[in-house]
């Protein structure tokens, strides 16, 4: 019964909430899904709702986010749960996959999707980001990588959605790189210094000056 419960919620949130009536730009159908998914989901203290006292919407997140990270939705909803800037900026990634798949331009569709998927692959990890010592970065690299990382997991919504063109290409390039990179033996934040040093072909020197900017973005 609560299996079917549940099932019958997530069908009907996308049946009605996401039913966007007609012809939308990106940005327009980007702010409307993401403001249905924050009311839907999130009170107005910005903490997790749950309206029946079982716990259904922290099931339906799970389950919006297994489209993002197949297995690993449990823990990127606990990470996400830990702090309310991460919690709504995951809320914000669940809604830009459902507005991608609604939009015809499937080449944009694609890249807000993996946009979506490195972000949440980077939600999964943070609470490995700066806890274990690097063995190929300075103390100043590392704190440097650590801070844009986690400016990434409160924010990174909403440069995925305000960036366009190549922009927001170059970003969700970093972001795809690092989910990549995933279990490869590395630190959170090592993957992600390597991740811009691979896609903006640059040097490490470079590349955490490219992350000083972005710890030092402001919303």
């Amino acid at each position: 019964m609560k299996k079917a419960f549940i099932i019958g919620m997530a069908i009907s949130f996308s049946a009605t909430a996401f039913a966007a009536p007609g012809k939308m730009t990106t940005p327009e159908r980007l702010a409307k899904f993401d403001k249905t998914s924050q009311e839907y989901f999130l009170d107005s203290n910005g903490n997790l709702k749950n309206a029946s006292g079982k716990n259904a919407e922290k099931r339906y997140l799970e389950q919006a986010v297994r489209d993002l990270a197949p297995g690993k939705e449990s823990k990127v909803v606990e990470n996400a749960l830990a702090d309310k800037e991460v919690l709504k900026n995951l809320v914000s990634i669940t809604s830009v996959k459902k507005a991608a798949d609604k939009i015809e331009d499937r080449a944009e569709a694609k890249e807000l999707t993996d946009g979506a998927e490195g972000l949440a692959s980077m939600i999964g990890d943070m609470h490995l980001a700066g806890k274990v010592p690097s063995r190929e970065n300075t103390k100043e690299q590392t704190e440097v990588a650590v801070a844009a990382y986690n400016k990434m997991i409160r924010l990174g919504t909403q440069i995925l959605t305000s960036f366009k063109g190549a922009e927001r290409t170059s970003y969700v390039k970093v972001v795809t790189a690092f989910n990549a990179r995933k279990g490869n033996g590395k630190t959170a934040d090592e993957n992600l210094i390597d991740a811009v040093m691979e896609t903006q072909k640059v040097s490490k020197e470079k590349a955490i000056e490219i992350l000083k900017k972005l710890k030092d973005c402001v919303a």
